[in-house]
């Protein structure tokens, strides 16, 4: 039977409810003492009366109480309230994560839990070493190449400040250092007061952003999880990784072995986001190498400070000469540049002085080398524990991060360079490029990059875009190779989209060419992926200009919205088939980058899970993930569960790799592409040209709210178009989680599930779910999601806001998720039902706090829809509003 992930699903213990209810009862005295006792005792009564809803929800009214106790509150009150029940929410959250490390503890100090077998990395790979078709060399070689990229995004799901996300650090501390001191009754009494202080400052703080954060903004919130976490994670997951070889082959893996490195596209991603800019990705480049490098000096001070000794290689001292501290004089001219570059950029961003490029650390060469040699002097002079310690560990860290932390990633949309070649082509040849044939445009593309000459040199561009297009060209160009990761193309949709990056790189004489990386993201595009990709790879000279390697982005959040989510997962799955016998063909060494997002609707979920359901031999040791908004902060925010999760990066991918899952049978595969094809059609004919659709996700949903949310620099809407296709993907999964429908991830579905229960394929579709990941997973997901469904919650919006019409569409909704449910059942092995219920106990028992929020949700979008309000408590329901939206996501565990 398939694993589970211990940090995805969580099976409450008794310290996690010990936790959350002590959190709570502190709560409760902080809001008792600055509210008083009859606020106090409303949010208790409210609190009460949604707990026995538990066990009542099969009364025709199960809601009517609460509802009633809402309706009658004051603005101010419902504003309060939802606050409250906000703040359960987190703390529930942080209980939880607080309380997945105490497991990762519990293993290290060998106390494991036979429950979750082979979900840590030790275990992952024990089991490989033990594997007799798989040779330990095959292990070592595998891992000392791995190559994954994780990609922090920008996209604006985090609703949480950065202010309270501080906060809640200061209270896991607390709860941590609670832990140890059990035994002692006058130190919890000192921790109990620190706590109380610490949910008083919070309880007296806004816990709503009240405008957008600048790209420059979410850079530095993307950074400072750099700063605050991964940091100090990094050298300890190396180093436990290297601990494995050593147990099982007695040998360490290559001193410059790197794993893991880390992207961003936050100040590099401008698809359908005016506000970044060429400017704004000079500035985050810059802001980046400001920040990496004040990381670097203060690390590098604290080995200055440790290496005192004297003994020292004879290459050392010919630099130094005769001195008595030889570690500390040789490393000091390194310390000064490092202090310089961020001085000297500091300087350059906040007081405007110019900036000398040359002055600054431009590659981690400058820092690895002269620590190489200190490494070398100290194993000669018998200080390997040294050599081993803080030393290697800033070695590591500089093969991680590099001279900016993160790799920028630039990604555009195709359009935009097909624009800008046209204004250039309708100059020089009097013609319209974007009439041309494709076999016109690579030839004519394929000509340009060969060519030595340019054709825009110092050509001044008319029209705006264009001439910002070609702006972030030679931004690029001015930029150190390393700040740099790919160049991404949204909407990828021809051969000559990819050749036109290659061209103007080309043309901008970018020296150190970025990849260039096609992004399939609709089911057109996924679908006509293998002939692009063809007709690309017919062209000699650009398997060579690749050095055969390409990069292949697949994405999963416009197919889920385009065609629904089971249809894009296979036509996922296909497209890496596809491109991979391609691949092999044409001797090329493919990378697949996945746009994950964090809701199940967007491809989010545990990463184990996640890699073993892709094709065999798509892995291969090498992979890109993004991560984004709030599964940044749950995955990396806290240093056990990073260390867990970037180690759960490792372990699956080489899971992946060394033992792929099976080959899918054929009519495994018959019967996946006949659902697919049944379940486009179902969920098209739901949301395409059914007016009345669009006006209930419109009217019942809360979508025109989150545009206010300010949780990112970027538009909700690519055009300022007002309809469901204009609508970005985030915010359509978004609009549909708050209402706890969760429609783009199961709609369609019910239709393909009918006709592969019949008798004719059942057996088929039992032996799919038993034996092939990618279906296990497929159908794991969407019973995750069944649970978070409550058909009972949307009908509460209904109530409030919607007209009889209306009310027909959510009756149809949930008719078709009731049939879900049944088929679900009806279709899945008992063992694997069992397995599942227990492991989504803890969605319900997050029930009691959300179900207050969305009573709050849609009796405020009632009272601002439906009445005039004077300014003040047109202010206290706006910020209920967005309190709920706020609380909801955390419940949820996910935004868009």
């Amino acid at each position: 039977m398939i694993k589970r992930d211990l940090y995805y699903e969580r099976i409450p213990t008794k310290s996690l409810r010990d936790d959350v209810r002590y959190l709570g009862d502190i709560l409760g005295k902080v809001i008792k003492k600055q509210e008083g006792s009859g606020f106090f005792k409303l949010v208790e009564d409210t609190r009460l009366l949604s707990k026995a809803n538990l066990s009542n929800k099969n009364t025709k009214d199960p809601f009517k109480n609460i509802i009633k106790k809402i309706n009658g509150l004051s603005p101010i009150n419902i504003f309060k309230l939802s606050r409250a029940f906000s703040h359960f929410m987190n703390f529930i959250n942080l209980s939880e994560s607080i309380d997945a490390s105490r497991k990762l503890d519990e293993y290290e100090n060998n106390q494991k839990d036979s429950k979750n077998k082979n979900i840590f990395i030790e275990e992952i790979f024990e089991e490989l070493f033990k594997n007799k078709k798989i040779p330990n060399n095959k292990i070592y070689n595998l891992a000392k190449n791995l190559n994954i990229g994780v990609v922090l995004t920008a996209h604006p799901t985090e609703v949480k400040r950065r202010t309270l996300i501080q906060k809640y650090h200061k209270i896991t501390e607390i709860l941590e250092e609670r832990d140890l001191l059990k035994k002692y009754p006058s130190k919890l009494k000192i921790l109990e007061r620190k706590l109380y202080d610490e949910i008083t400052i919070i309880w007296n703080t806004d816990e709503l952003k009240r405008s957008k954060p600048t790209p420059s903004e979410e850079a530095r919130w993307g950074l400072a999880v750099i700063e605050d976490s991964l940091w100090e994670t990094i050298p300890k997951v190396y180093r436990r990784l290297n601990d494995i070889f050593l147990k099982n082959m007695g040998k360490s893996l290559p001193k410059n072995f790197n794993p893991i490195e880390f992207g961003s596209w936050m100040g590099g991603d401008r698809d359908g986001n005016p506000n970044v800019t060429s400017e704004v990705t000079k500035e985050v480049i810059l802001l980046s190498r400001w920040e990496a490098a004040k990381l670097y000096e203060k690390q590098l001070t604290k080995l200055l400070r440790s290496l005192s000794m004297s003994n020292c290689s004879q290459k050392i001292l010919r630099k130094t000469g005769k001195v008595f501290d030889p570690y500390r004089v040789f490393l000091r001219p390194l310390r000064d540049k490092i202090r310089k570059t961020h001085i000297l950029i500091k300087e350059h961003l906040i007081d405007k002085k110019p900036l000398n490029q040359k002055k600054l650390l431009s590659t981690k060469e400058e820092i690895l080398a002269p620590l190489r040699i200190v490494r070398e002097s100290l194993e000669q002079n018998q200080s390997e524990n040294i050599a081993g310690g803080d030393l290697l560990d800033l070695m590591r860290r500089a093969k991680c991060f590099g001279i900016n932390l993160a790799k920028l990633d630039i990604r555009q949309e195709s359009s935009r360079h097909s624009k800008l070649i046209s204004e250039i082509v309708k100059k020089k040849y009097k013609s319209n490029y974007l009439n041309w044939s494709e076999d016109e445009k690579l030839d004519f593309l394929s000509k340009q990059i060969k060519s030595k000459k340019n054709l825009i040199n110092n050509y001044q561009f008319r029209n705006k875009e264009n001439k910002e297009v070609w702006s972030t060209f030679k931004i690029l160009a001015e930029q150190p190779k390393e700040c740099l990761g790919a160049y991404v193309i949204s909407m990828t949709s021809a051969a000559s989209d990819i050749l036109s990056v290659v061209y103007l790189q080309k043309e901008a004489k970018i020296r150190n060419k970025l990849r260039v990386v096609p992004l399939f993201e609709t089911l057109d595009d996924l679908i006509n992926a293998n002939s692009i990709m063809t007709q690309l790879f017919k062209l000699s000279w650009y398997k060579k200009y690749i050095n055969h390697y390409q990069e292949i982005m697949i994405g999963y959040s416009d197919s889920s919205k385009d065609a629904g989510k089971l249809s894009a997962s296979w036509h996922q799955y296909k497209l890496q088939e596809e491109i991979l016998r391609l691949s092999k063909k044409n001797k090329i060494d493919i990378i697949f980058f996945h746009g994950r997002g964090g809701s199940a609707g967007r491809g989010g979920g545990p990463i184990q899970a996640t890699l073993r359901s892709q094709p065999p031999g798509s892995v291969n040791g090498k992979i890109r993930i993004t991560d984004q908004g709030e599964v940044i902060q749950q995955k990396y925010g806290y240093e056990p569960l990073a260390k867990y999760n970037l180690c759960s990066y490792i372990g699956a991918v080489a899971q992946a790799s060394l033992k792929p899952p099976p080959e899918p049978k054929n009519k495994w595969k018959d019967l996946i592409e006949r659902m697919s094809e049944i379940s486009t059609q179902s969920y098209r004919r739901n949301i395409n040209n059914k007016l009345d659709f669009i006006r209930y996700f419109k009217t019942v949903t809360p979508h025109k709210a989150l545009g206010k949310l300010s949780i990112g620099s970027r538009p909700s809407k690519r055009k300022n178009v007002d309809n469901i296709k204009s609508l970005r993907a985030i915010p359509w999964v978004f609009a549909w989680t708050q209402i706890r429908l969760f429609l783009p991830a199961w709609l369609g579905i019910p239709e393909a599930l009918k006709h592969s229960s019949t008798k004719d394929f059942k057996n088929t579709l039992i032996d799919m779910e038993k034996n092939w990941p990618f279906f296990y997973s497929t159908m794991d997901m969407l019973d995750m999601v069944i649970t978070k469904v409550d058909p009972e919650i949307s009908k509460v919006y209904e109530d409030k806001l919607a007209d009889k019409k209306l009310k027909v569409v959510g009756e149809k909704l949930r008719a078709q998720f009731e049939d879900l449910k049944k088929l679900n059942k009806k279709i899945t092995p008992i063992e694997i039902l069992k397995q599942r219920k227990v492991f989504r106990s803890s969605v319900i028992i997050r029930n009691i706090y959300s179900e207050v929020l969305h009573i709050i949700q849609a009796t405020v979008m009632k009272k601002l829809y439906m009445k005039k309000l004077n300014k003040e408590k047109k202010k206290y329901l706006n910020d209920s509003l967005m309190t709920s939206i706020a609380g909801i996501s955390a419940a949820m565990k996910n935004t868009g």
